[in-house]
């Protein structure tokens, strides 16, 4: 199965990022990885911008794809602040979306709400699936992320980096 994987991080981003994606390709076969944007905060907006990605990784078990993210965060040094839920991180690593499915499968929604209203998403997500088609929206990621960004003050910005491991 074709599955997406929205990245960030606003601490050491090019070290956590270049870990994080080591991490997923020593777990998951790693089919795609985006460019990587600069976005701002949002929900927390005192804390530097995020760089943001988004991985294609091929699974056939979904529903084991939420812990192993979790592990990898955890291992990466992700401490989750209850007073700052949208507080700088070392990584945040989310199942955004997989092909095909649309729903509730246990703590995870399919798609993330944040495909359909976050151009830190959607636009990493266009990158790598341009015409895939959003289930639940029918709109190709290309167009959600085109709207997104229309209405956006300030919509991602690319990153001329690499982040090797």
């Amino acid at each position: 199965m074709r599955m997406f994987v929205s990245i960030g991080s606003n601490i050491e981003p090019r070290h956590n990022l270049t870990r994080a994606l080591a991490e997923l390709r020593r777990r998951f076969r790693v089919t795609a990885v985006s460019p990587v944007y600069r976005t701002a905060p949002v929900g927390d907006a005192n804390q530097p911008d995020f760089w943001n990605l988004a991985a294609e990784i091929e699974n056939d078990e979904p529903q084991k794809v939420p812990g192993a993210l979790r592990f990898i965060e955890e291992i990466l040094g992700r401490h989750r602040d209850p007073q700052r839920p949208y507080g700088p991180r070392s990584v945040d690593l989310d199942l955004v979306l997989v092909e095909g499915l649309a729903g509730n499968f246990g703590a995870v929604e399919l798609p993330s709400p944040l495909v359909a209203k976050e151009p830190f998403v959607a636009v990493p997500l266009a990158d790598l699936a341009p015409t895939l088609s959003h289930p639940v929206l029918k709109i190709t990621l290309a167009e959600l992320a085109r709207t997104l960004v229309a209405k956006d003050p300030h919509p991602p910005q690319p990153l001329a980096v690499e982040l090797k491991e």
